[in-house]
């Protein structure tokens, strides 16, 4: 039986060589081919930044209905100011061209973003970091005043959605 045990101690070894073996295998493997991190914490399957996408073809006429200005917050306070676009159509909505102009003829152009049904974004008139559901304008001053309407212009500069600041 003293012949088994020394059997016994190397079969043993054997199993965690393996076992530590197959782990570090994989640990690798996973992060060779480990998909792109999301850019937000938020639903990935809510957003997504398109770099070298072109945004899609759509008829004229067919984002009526699709985009609004839901809120213009903090007007006049540049550190809060900010105005939250929601998507209430269904139609996934490339933001690329799109602008957002205030009466005085300051205008904000989207960068190539997505927008999905039921999606949102916030657009802050002070500087930052843009991500997938917050931009920044990078201005030095607030740009919304009370009274002053804000228009949500397309591509093809026609008006999809207007606001009046409260």
């Amino acid at each position: 039986m003293d012949d088994r045990k020394p059997l016994k101690t190397y079969l043993l070894i054997n199993v965690a060589v393996s076992a530590l073996t197959t782990l570090l295998v994989l640990v690798v493997w996973n992060l060779i081919n480990a998909p792109d991190a999301p850019l937000s914490p938020s639903d990935p399957t809510t957003f997504s930044l398109v770099t070298d996408t072109p945004a899609p073809t759509v008829n004229p006429g067919a984002y009526a209905g699709q985009l609004a200005i839901s809120a213009i917050i903090g007007a006049g306070d540049l550190q809060n100011e900010r105005v939250t676009i929601m998507h209430v159509g269904d139609l996934d909505i490339s933001l690329a061209g799109w602008r957002l102009i205030d009466s005085d003829g300051n205008a904000y152009q989207f960068p190539a973003l997505v927008l999905h049904p039921g999606a949102s974004v916030e657009l802050f008139s002070r500087t930052g970091e843009d991500n997938v559901n917050q931009l920044f304008w990078n201005r030095s001053k607030p740009v919304w005043e009370e009274g002053e309407e804000a228009a949500l212009r397309d591509p093809e500069n026609e008006t999809q959605a207007t606001y009046t600041v409260p």
